[in-house]
């Protein structure tokens, strides 16, 4: 298993591999110290299994970096690791299509949680959220918040497609999928619904 783990401090790199070390023992670690070394390194020829970045490394404005991430590396899982624990700033991750977001107050013990459950193929938030959303089988994939959070701004289907680069006939097949998995019935109850893992304030 590749993991490539991006961090500006050597030292929280090496922390993050233990981590990683203690879930996966056979996990192999490339390294990168900021955004153009991260994306130089996710090209065709280098394929990773799981993506440890901090959000505020240099060189990534922040979540643009974040963006040009995921469309290097659609394909592969990236988990957000950052000092930042506001609610924009997790439901901004999210919405860039990241697998999870570790605050890196977070104990080691809690960090292999996360790193466990992304791997597992859910979506793993800092523990507030985490007690609010549904069971492991009905949680909804990084995409799907994306939409999710989309509709809690009242866009129209039309709106998401052009903001997440996506067919309007995909983002109907999303929005089928998010109500089936939040077991409501229509957009205005799964946005009621999203209020609590998504951690909006009341309408």
């Amino acid at each position: 298993m590749r993991i490539l783990v991006a961090d500006d401090h050597p030292l929280f790199r090496e922390a993050l591999r233990h981590v990683v070390a203690d879930v996966r023992a056979d996990a192999e670690f490339v390294e990168a110290a900021d955004y153009a070394d991260l994306l130089a390194r996710t090209t065709e020829d280098e394929r990773f299994d799981l993506i440890l970045v901090d959000l505020m490394m240099p060189g990534g404005d922040e979540f643009n970096g974040l963006v040009t991430l995921r469309k290097r590396a659609p394909s592969t899982p990236v988990i957000v690791i950052s000092s930042r624990t506001d609610r924009a700033s997790i439901q901004r991750a999210i919405a860039c299509g990241v697998a999870g977001y570790i605050p890196k107050s977070a104990s080691k013990t809690v960090m292999a949680q996360a790193v466990r459950s992304v791997l597992a193929g859910d979506v793993y938030l800092p523990e507030r959220g985490e007690r609010a959303r549904p069971a492991a089988s009905e949680r909804l994939t990084p995409r799907q918040y994306a939409v999710l959070e989309q509709l809690a701004r009242g866009n129209s289907n039309r709106q998401i497609a052009a903001d997440l680069g996506i067919e309007e006939i995909t983002v109907k097949a999303h929005i089928s999928a998010i109500l089936r998995k939040l077991k409501v019935k229509n957009r205005l109850q799964a946005v009621v619904a999203s209020r609590a893992f998504l951690e909006l304030p009341p309408a």
